[in-house]
């Protein structure tokens, strides 16, 4: 593991890559700045005034799911409870959708890196290359499958401690899971694909997804690393495929 990270190292501070880095950074700060401006502002608004003055007139005041709310909002534990959540909440998601931002970015590239790096060092032909098809019909499998993993930890971000670690969960599986269908798809043949799949991944591919998971948590690093993240895993999926040990 440590010969790929070096590796990685090796061809991500070249010219060519530094440059390609900066366009996930770039794009996630300008997407960022956007949300902030349009959107973060109006309902820090609505639930701070409805915290402070106990306001909620944006729930619609005639359904009973909304009076159950307001009247649970309305305690004082409950209100400092939510604004701490918001706080943190708030501050870890801004993170996450920075690194979905640079991930989604870092995903148009990774055919160009994928390319690059196979030129560099290995020189390999693929026999089959999995269908367009394919790797969005996964994609959309997986994303629903996030979504559900999500649902069922919502209730657990109540849980002091514990929250800081389960929020992690969902976000660390769709991470993990749109990694290995981006790299996988350019840089396994068609039927290897599928087994990567099966398999996860591997042991290898699980461990350098989960520590890129980590250092993304990092505000900026994450941003600016997406692509040497690819990079590694594309070699690590071609030294499988070519059978090649550096």
């Amino acid at each position: 593991m440590i010969n790929l990270l070096r590796l990685g190292f090796k061809d991500f501070f070249t010219a060519k890559f530094i440059t390609l880095s900066i366009l996930p950074l770039f794009l996630s700060m300008l997407c960022l700045a956007w949300l902030s401006i349009w959107g973060g502002g109006e309902i820090f608004d609505l639930l701070s005034d409805g915290a402070k003055n106990e306001n909620f007139a944006f729930l619609e005041s005639n359904s009973t799911l909304s009076f159950i709310a307001i009247k649970i909002l309305s305690f004082s534990a409950t209100k400092w409870i939510v604004s701490i959540l918001f706080y943190v909440l708030s501050t870890f998601l801004t993170i996450i959708i920075s690194i979905v931002i640079a991930l989604i970015v870092a995903g148009f590239l990774t055919p160009v890196v994928a390319k690059e790096i196979n030129k560099r060092h290995y020189n390999y032909v693929l026999k089959s290359e999995a269908s367009t098809a394919r790797v969005l019909k996964v994609m959309m499998v997986e994303i629903m499958k996030f979504l559900g993993i999500l649902l069922v930890c919502l209730p657990l971000l109540f849980v002091p401690v514990l929250n800081f670690f389960i929020i992690n969960v969902p976000f660390f599986y769709i991470y993990y899971k749109l990694l290995l269908i981006d790299v996988g798809s350019n840089t396994l043949d068609s039927d290897k694909f599928e087994l990567a799949l099966l398999e996860g991944g591997g042991v290898k591919f699980i461990a350098f997804t989960l520590l890129f998971y980590l250092i993304s948590l990092v505000p900026l690093v994450g941003l600016f690393f997406q692509l040497y993240f690819v990079i590694v895993l594309s070699h690590l999926f071609y030294q499988r495929e070519a059978l090649v040990k550096i």
